[in-house]
């Protein structure tokens, strides 16, 4: 009986230590699986960023603008509020790039960018670049006169960087042109009628002389 007894409890044993064996192998894979699910999540959130971010200025690229403009027209053409939108442009910038060389230009391009996210600071506002030298400031939830304040910050702003343009006709300078939209969105009105009104406006700013913004009206 004695013998037996201990039999049963070193097979209680045996179990016990299977058991914790087992267990601490569940835990290892649980924390693998956790480990990838981390490094995964990473790798996801760069890919995203990559599709989002324009390399060489790391503000919000032209795919970002589309997705963010269409989904704000939609929401504020349901609350009834403003939507306004600043296309803009530097000035001569082609002349720029064959007078100063491509590294200059890509220096401008982002000392440009950098003023832009300095004047448009609120977290719902959103600035991208639109081209090779344009850029776009959506600013939801804003009606014209804020348009216009941002747009007045802005080119004071570039002038006070006062990087040198020799082939300009804007002071020396490298300045902008912006083309200004703002309205409450309409549901029967589609967003790229209202981009085209930005485009219109910039379009006139710069035959009207560079270095100023236009509001389309």
């Amino acid at each position: 009986m004695q013998a037996y007894l201990q039999q049963l409890k070193n097979k209680v044993q045996d179990l016990t230590l299977s058991l914790q064996q087992m267990e601490s192998q569940l835990s290892k894979k649980i924390e693998q699986h956790r480990q990838a699910e981390i490094a995964f999540n990473q790798i996801k959130q760069e890919l995203q960023q990559l599709t989002t971010i324009d390399s060489l200025t790391q503000i919000p690229n032209r795919r970002c603008f589309d997705r963010y403009i269409t989904q704000e027209w939609t929401r504020l053409a349901r609350e009834k509020a403003f939507l306004s939108l600043l296309l803009c442009n530097i000035d001569n910038f082609k002349e720029y790039n064959r007078t100063y060389g491509k590294e200059a230009g890509d220096d401008c391009l982002k000392k440009i960018a950098q003023i832009i996210k300095n004047v448009a600071k609120r977290p719902a506002d959103i600035v991208t670049r639109y081209g090779n030298d344009e850029f776009t400031i959506i600013l939801p939830n804003t009606n014209l006169f804020g348009a216009v304040n941002i747009a007045e910050k802005l080119l004071q702003q570039v002038k006070t960087l006062n990087i040198p343009h020799a082939n300009s006709n804007t002071e020396g300078i490298v300045s902008l042109s912006i083309g200004i939209a703002s309205q409450v969105p309409l549901s029967k009105q589609s967003v790229e009628a209202f981009i085209d009104k930005a485009e219109r406006a910039l379009n006139q700013a710069k035959v009207d002389g560079k270095n100023q913004f236009v509001v389309h009206t």
